[in-house]
């Protein structure tokens, strides 16, 4: 009778060999971390007006009590 043929490399092998891998800095000795800028001053500031004026002009449907309490205090109006 013929013995079927066993695959090598069950989940055993794959555990020793993630272990035996070594671990990656992510950032190399010797560089700064952060530094990455995707944004200018600028244009973080020209986001924060455009939020401020879509809330002006649009506001918010059904906003939850938390919000309310936040945006009412700071001279907020609520409307239908």
């Amino acid at each position: 009778m013929a013995r079927k043929k066993r695959r090598a490399g069950g989940s055993k092998a794959r555990r020793e060999i993630r272990q035996k891998s070594e671990i990656k800095n992510v950032v190399t000795p010797g560089l700064e971390g952060g530094k990455y800028n995707p944004l200018s001053t600028q244009e973080i500031e020209k986001i924060h007006h455009t939020a401020l004026n879509v809330l002006e002009n649009i506001g918010i449907g059904d906003p939850i009590p938390e919000i309310l309490d936040h945006t009412l205090s700071k001279g907020c109006i609520l409307g239908s």
